[in-house]
Formats: structure tokens, C-alpha cells, sequence
């Protein structure tokens, strides 16, 4: 059994903060020890139970009797790794291209620091592991794999062919982070309703920005904001829906795609390294350039015109949804850390 701690700067409604709560979770289904620290209030949205502790993440003294600290920021990082016997337990957690996305640009010293310490670090997937091996020679990159709560993203009780018209498209993220090409899918939306006037939009962000996109685009359907995953998942599974995502490379890996695939939901996806990489073959997915509204909403169009190819992506994405485990992702840490 060990004891672990999980470092958090913020207990905010995205991916990466879930993922942490999903793999603590996960371990201590394994017989480990984990607290998760972090100087905010244990977050409202997630439902299951993980040991908590409200402090200072920065607290130099907030993980003295673990024996291992899982820092999930570079500054994070740094902050832990100036005490010898901090450093000898710490290991870097990385969920992004940090280096790459332009909110980061003016931590990139601090980024490159994190990074280049002789500490392991564990990536949630093989593509963003290789990519970091080749940035920084000398230090080894490991993918641990990423997850899917399973409890909540779920296909609804069958379908039958012929399969009914698509009603509705899925936009999920925030408009304010570069990478998420927000406005890119907006735009796409919109001209896909050029061509299907009915089709609803359905928005989903950890942030309220309607009247912003509205101003872009017109008329949005449904707007939700800060929706529990629980909650996403039935949104997923009402209607006939497809997910459209526009991130750009700066996506570390995309899990909005991975669970509306596992409810069934097919995709149209920018054509990226994160993306690409889900399965072999990536036949599961209508893709497009990053960047180019019109591209991405032709793929839209392609699997509303295209049924017997949407049925193909629906199929093949349950497929691809049920390679993530959260399981397996306990299994990979606890091998690094016993390794290491």
C-alpha cells in the first residue's frame, strides 16, 4: 500500500481536475492511501467521495508523510522540488501541451524548468509522452492512459436502423482557452444551419459566454453551464446528436470526444495528434483541418447526408470508448511508481 497525494491549484469544473478525482478514486480502489490537497472547497460537482484536504497546495509541508506527491502544475512542481526530500517523491502528472498553448506563454520558463527535472512524469497518453520525449532528450515521458466514467457516459438502449435524422449538434468547452478553437466551432455550427436551418445547437461550458456567441453566430438552443458530468451524459443521449470539436494541437487529449462516443454520439473531430491517436484504426471519427470552419462543417454534413457511414462511427466509437479504464489507469501509475 502506498500513501499518496495529489497536489491541485483548483478544483474548478474541466477535464483535468476530474481526471485527478477520477485516478484518486481509482487508486484507492486498488488498497492505496490518497488525499487529493488543494486550497479551494472540495468541488460541488463531483459526486464520489476522495479524502480532501482544504490547504495550501504550495505548502512545502502538505505532503511530509507521502510517499509519493503527484504535482499536477509546473509551478506546482517547482514549488516541491527546492527540498531534496520533497523531490526524491514527486512526480509530474501532465494532462496538456503546456509549452504550446498562448495562455501559458508567459510561464514557459517556469514550464521548461518543470519539465526538464530528473523526476518521473506520467502523461495521460502515448501520443503527448512521445511528443515530450523528443522536446526534452534525457528524460522519459510515461503515457499512463486516460479514463471514462463509465457511470455516467453510456450508450442509450440500443438503436435500430433506419437510424432517425440528426436533430442537434454537441459544442462543448470554454471560449476563452485558445486551444479549444471555440469560435472555430461556432462558426462551423453555423454553417452547417445554412444547410439544415432546424438543426439545434446545444452548448456546454464550465463558463456563461451566450450573449459573446450569440453576437458570433445568432440563435444558440440550449445553453448550459458548469453541467455535472452525470448531467452530460443525458444530454448526450437525448435526440440524434453529433459532437463537433475544433481544438487545435494545443489539445492534450479531447475527452468530451471519447464520452459522447461512449454514449453513442458520432463525431466530426479536428484533424490533430490527441484526436488521431484514440485507437488504430482512426476510422472512428469524420476529421478535418483544425482552423477551418467550412472543412469542419462539411464533415458535419457528411455524417447528417451519410447514414450508413454515421452508423459505421457510432459503432466504431463504442468500440474506441471502451479501450479507457480508469482501472488500467491506477494499474499504469501504481507500475511507475513501484518502478521508480
Amino acid at each position: 500500500m502506498l500513501k499518496i497525494i495529489y497536489l491541485l491549484e483548483s478544483t474548478c469544473l474541466c477535464g483535468g481536475v476530474k481526471v485527478v478525482f477520477r485516478q484518486a478514486e481509482a487508486l484507492i480502489r486498488r488498497g492505496h492511501r490518497v488525499t487529493i490537497i488543494c486550497s479551494e472547497d472540495y468541488p460541488g460537482w463531483f459526486y464520489g467521495r476522495v479524502p480532501y484536504m482544504k490547504q495550501d497546495p504550495f505548502d512545502s509541508r502538505a505532503a511530509d508523510d507521502a510517499d509519493w506527491i503527484l504535482g499536477t502544475t509546473p509551478r506546482l512542481i517547482l514549488a516541491h522540488s527546492a527540498r531534496p526530500d520533497v523531490s526524491s517523491r514527486l512526480v509530474h502528472l501532465i494532462q496538456g501541451y503546456e509549452p504550446d498553448i498562448r495562455e501559458c506563454e508567459a510561464y514557459l520558463s517556469v514550464i521548461h524548468q518543470a519539465y526538464s527535472l530528473s523526476i518521473p512524469k506520467i502523461t495521460v497518453s502515448g501520443s503527448m509522452a512521445r511528443t515530450f520525449d523528443c522536446r526534452y532528450p534525457g528524460h522519459r515521458f510515461v503515457s499512463v492512459g486516460q479514463g471514462l466514467e463509465t457511470d455516467y457516459f453510456y450508450p442509450a438502449a440500443g438503436f435500430s436502423l433506419p437510424l432517425p435524422q440528426v436533430d442537434r449538434l454537441f459544442l462543448v468547452g470554454p471560449l476563452s482557452i485558445s486551444f479549444k478553437q471555440l469560435r472555430t466551432g461556432l462558426t462551423a455550427c453555423s454553417r452547417v444551419r445554412q444547410y439544415y436551418p432546424d438543426m439545434k445547437l446545444i452548448r456546454i461550458s464550465p463558463v456563461d459566454t451566450r450573449e459573446e456567441e450569440e453576437a458570433l453566430i445568432g440563435r444558440i438552443d440550449e445553453y448550459h453551464v458548469q453541467v455535472p458530468p452525470e448531467e452530460v451524459g443525458h444530454m448526450l443521449r437525448s435526440g440524434s446528436g453529433i459532437l463537433l470539436s475544433s481544438s487545435d494541437h494545443g489539445e492534450g487529449f479531447g475527452l468530451p470526444a471519447v464520452e459522447a462516443m461512449a454514449c453513442g454520439v458520432p463525431a466530426a473531430l479536428t484533424d490533430i495528434l490527441s484526436y488521431r491517436t484514440f485507437s488504430d484504426p482512426c476510422d472512428y471519427a469524420e476529421f478535418a483541418p483544425s482552423g477551418n470552419p467550412d472543412a469542419l462543417a462539411e464533415a458535419v454534413c457528411v455524417l447528417i447526408s451519410d447514414p450508413v457511414k454515421r452508423e459505421h462511427h457510432i459503432k466504431r466509437g463504442l468500440e474506441v470508448a471502451a479501450q479507457f479504464s480508469y482501472g488500467r489507469v491506477a494499474e499504469a501509475i501504481e507500475g511507475v511508481l513501484y518502478r521508480a
